[in-house]
């Protein structure tokens, strides 16, 4: 049902607006689907942290709804506020992201005749073997979303997971890889900004963005400054970013003696100027499902050292656009970064080949990508102006 506007209606249902990867994903892809379609955005949990990108939504017009926040029995007790709003936005297909909300998202829907696409943002094998603490609630979970009546399709991050996602869960459900995209107008403009608390260091610089938990092992990017070659131990360190790790890894600085080469900058709504000042982008993660700010960093800065997550082989060609090594290898590791810091022919030609992939991956081919599948789930004709 079309909205006052004559778009379509689109309801995207997260957890919160907070500073991760998967929530800033979808609020730029909404920013790039808000052409063609009415959007509005609910919230499952938000009392869970700081509403880091509801500015931007607030001053593009787009409404933010944030259900009740329950301390016990949570996931139950929010299903029915969750379906009361979203019955009463009345929109023509759902969006979801994250396994725990696509299955709250599913439950909700039952009965209402809403068609419901998923999303997922992580590296689901990996996920079912290492990052989730309970695999079993995680099968569950997705079980439940991806055979729920309602749901009409999914969309994965990249080829890897939409086949880990087939095969596991939705064997009768279309799965469809869709890179994250790049809105280069927005990092041509961010990386140019400048850093206002940057007092330029000595040495080169080494940046690294993300949330620190566990899974981006800031500790090998330590280690490998600390213990590698001469670039490396003179090198500055900077850390954009927040997380429950943070402590611990102020410790280990001390621990390691480099503290006075690390700077913890905290969550940054633009990395970008960071980023387009470091010398090496560093990328450290065991796992993940695409990599945003690595594939950012392929176009604001292109000299990037990355583990071999999957998110990471799906952006990066060894040697070609970027350095690759083995997970948690913290000497390939060390080595990699050496190089990348030493050798400007390298630099250059890494470079040279990272923003040419970046110029490929657009945030608008991203947005076109799930136009489609967001239409054809909800039964609507193709926009205007593309085939069906």
């Amino acid at each position: 049902m079309a909205g006052p506007s004559g778009k379509p209606r689109l309801a995207i249902v997260l957890p919160t607006l907070n500073g991760g990867g998967a929530e800033k994903v979808v609020v730029d892809l909404a920013h790039a689907l808000r052409k063609d379609w009415e959007i509005r955005f609910l919230l499952t949990d938000p009392g869970s942290s700081e509403d880091v990108y509801a500015p931007a939504l607030a001053e593009a017009g787009v409404p933010v709804e944030r259900l009740p926040v329950f301390r016990k029995f949570a996931t139950l007790r929010k299903l029915l506020p969750l379906r009361r709003a979203l019955v009463r936005a009345r929109p023509d297909v759902v969006l979801s992201a994250l396994v725990a909300t696509n299955a709250v998202v599913s439950l909700a829907l039952r009965g209402t005749g809403i068609p419901h696409v998923l999303s997922e943002h992580n590296d689901v094998a990996d996920a079912l073997a290492t990052r989730i603490g309970r695999p079993g609630i995680y099968k569950a979970l997705a079980r439940l979303a991806y055979h729920a009546p309602n749901t009409r399709a999914a969309v994965a991050v990249s080829s890897h997971a939409a086949s880990v996602v087939k095969e596991l869960f939705a064997p009768d459900v279309p799965v469809r890889a869709i890179r994250n995209g790049l809105d280069l107008d927005l990092l041509r403009r961010a990386s140019a900004e400048p850093v206002p608390d940057d007092d330029g260091g000595d040495g080169p610089r080494v940046v690294s963005v993300g949330r620190l938990n566990r899974v981006k092992n800031v500790p090998l990017l330590m280690r490998a400054l600390a213990h590698g070659g001469p670039m490396c131990r003179r090198a500055q360190l900077v850390l954009v970013g927040r997380g429950e790790e943070e402590a611990r890894l102020r410790a280990l600085a001390s621990e390691l003696g480099i503290a006075d080469r690390v700077l913890f900058a905290g969550f940054r709504v633009n990395p970008h100027a960071w980023v387009a000042r470091a010398d090496v982008f560093a990328f450290c993660s065991d796992s993940e499902g695409f990599g945003c700010a690595l594939a950012e960093a392929m176009f604001v800065n292109g000299h990037c050292v990355t583990t071999a997550n999957q998110g990471a082989l799906e952006i990066v060609e060894d040697g070609k656009s970027g350095l690759v090594v083995p997970v948690s290898d913290g000497r390939a590791f060390a080595e990699a970064l050496e190089r990348m810091l030493s050798d400007e022919g390298l630099r250059a030609r890494c470079a040279a080949a990272a923003r040419e992939w970046a110029l490929s991956n657009t945030l608008e081919a991203q947005a076109e990508a799930y136009d489609e599948v967001l239409r054809e789930a909800a039964g609507l004709p193709a926009a205007e102006g593309r085939d069906g």
